[in-house]
């Protein structure tokens, strides 16, 4: 059964809510490559998760999985603060080379992760703050679906990222039509300084 957007939305705000204070979902990590997605092992599949990484910089393309990604830049609203953070969210491409469509959601496909090994996960504040400040069509909130034999082109998030956090890593895995197939991960190494203001062309007028 396929899920709209808003029974998505409230499924993640219901995991988000035992989340203490801070900044948005998150779990340290012992593998300082991060490629864990869960803390959770469902089945044999997931004990291969990232197994296969595939590094690229900002704006690089990379494929895998009949998948072709392009982090376009990471962008923050001006002056959005929330106990200490920033909202970050993520502007990319990913192109489908398969002739089946399928959803991709920010919870179960991206993931940040800090300097100090911790993993943050994808934040319901973020993605409600961002369907009221960012114009139709040009921000999509989970899930989102990528079309068979086509391109997505969008921005989607959000996390909350301490202000003070100066290096990190955006992580993607290119699941194509079967969210627990996480063999490959997509790696981007991002510095604060590359966080950018959204143009104003894509936000609603305040």
């Amino acid at each position: 059964m396929k899920f709209n957007k808003y029974t998505a939305l409230a499924l993640v705000a219901v995991m988000s809510a035992s989340v203490a204070a801070g900044c948005g979902e998150k779990k340290k990590t012992n593998d300082s490559s991060a490629t864990s997605q869960t803390s959770e092992i469902i089945n044999d599949d997931e004990a291969h998760i990232g197994e296969n990484k595939i590094e690229a910089d900002l704006s690089e393309t990379v494929s895998a999985n009949d998948t072709v990604f392009t982090l376009n830049s990471v962008i923050s609203p001006e002056n959005m603060e929330d106990e200490g953070c920033i909202y970050v969210y993520f502007d990319v491409n990913i192109k489908n080379n398969s002739d089946t469509a399928y959803d991709l959601s920010t919870l179960n496909n991206f993931y940040i992760v800090t300097e100090d090994g911790t993993e943050l996960f994808s934040d319901i504040r973020t993605q409600l703050f961002a369907m009221s400040r960012f114009k139709e069509n040009t921000y999509f909130s989970d899930p989102f679906q990528i079309p068979a034999n086509g391109e997505f082109k969008g921005i989607v998030g959000g996390f909350m990222l301490d202000k003070n956090v100066k290096n990190f890593t955006v992580g993607f895995y290119p699941t194509k039509d079967s969210p627990r197939d996480k063999g490959d991960v997509m790696l981007i190494d991002i510095t604060s300084d590359k966080i950018q203001a959204p143009d104003a062309s894509i936000l609603k007028e305040s």
